[in-house]
């Protein structure tokens, strides 16, 4: 069989169960339609069907399960992680261009490209490698770069930005972004490092990067116009959301993080569509924002 038609099958697979659970009988129907769509023949016994599935969970790092109860497929979100599927959506991007032409006609990109994407492979070498990696920043508020020495442990992708995480030669935890790093070098120097750092646990509790320890979680509660909402709805803030009210008129959600610089940043982006009902001190640090908007920093 033609490589572009194991592709389409392994892409109609990973599609049904990302929309959620599927049965064999759903996928044969599916199949038959992909099939009239390309004019060609997709369909595959169920054996070839269970190796698919092997294969996508070791080329694609995306497990689906049988449930022999429900009699359903399904993806095990503990061993496919949001990496993963990340991956397979740029491919599935990649591919979709590949195969047609004269596409800037009709398919428009952001025309703001990320900065310092190219750092990326390097540095997952790094961390994968614990080599030690110097590089100089630029951080936005100083005029002059600074030279740093950094223990890379992990990437964290935040608004479509790229994070570098790490720890300085005294084991202080920091963060720095891609795009304000320049002149990258990875070391021949091997590390270790007294401190651990359980990165899901730090941001557990935040929105976006900034984690203040002194500042403790708390229950933020917002409302949105209907309209709005449904934006919400399908893209949630953070893991811990959780609708309080939707009458079809407003929607509540609650969520449980720290207040920091980019909640505040991300409310204030929704403008007159959003409101804040907890708690107060987050209320009154948006309100402020509002109230110097065209009489603030700026004269």
């Amino acid at each position: 069989m033609k490589q572009i038609e194991v592709y389409e099958r392994i892409t109609l697979i990973i599609n049904l169960a990302k929309s959620g659970p599927f049965t064999w009988e759903r996928f044969e129907r599916k199949i038959q339609e992909l099939s009239e769509i390309k004019d060609v023949d997709l369909q595959v016994s169920k054996r070839t069907f269970q190796r698919d599935i092997q294969d996508i969970k070791s080329f694609h790092g995306i497990d689906i399960q049988f449930n022999r109860k429900t009699k359903h497929y399904a993806i095990n979100e503990e061993d496919s992680g949001p990496v993963n599927m990340s991956i397979r959506e740029s491919f599935d991007m990649i591919h979709a261009f590949q195969l047609s032409k004269g596409i800037n006609d009709f398919v428009f990109f952001e025309e703001r490209n990320a900065i310092g994407t190219e750092h990326l492979f390097g540095l997952v070498h790094a961390i994968q490698n614990q080599k030690m990696v110097s590089f100089e920043y630029r951080k936005f508020w100083l005029w002059e770069a600074e030279d740093r020495i950094i223990k890379p442990i992990a990437l964290k992708e935040f608004d479509h930005r790229w994070y570098l995480l790490g720890l300085t030669q005294e084991d202080k935890f920091r963060t720095f972004g891609l795009d304000r790093i320049t002149d990258l070098q990875i070391q021949n120097k091997s590390f270790t490092s007294k401190k651990q750092v359980d990165l899901k646990t730090y941001y557990q509790d935040v929105f976006g990067i900034t984690n203040d320890f002194d500042n403790s979680a708390e229950k933020v509660i917002l409302t949105f116009t209907e309209f709005k909402g449904r934006y919400i709805k399908s893209m949630p803030w953070h893991s811990s959301q959780k609708i309080l009210k939707d009458d079809g008129i407003t929607l509540t959600i609650s969520l449980a993080v720290k207040i920091n610089y980019e909640l505040v940043s991300e409310i204030l982006s929704h403008g007159d569509e959003v409101r804040v009902d907890g708690p107060e001190q987050l209320r009154e640090m948006v309100m402020e924002k509002v109230r110097n908007m065209g009489t603030g920093v700026l004269k």
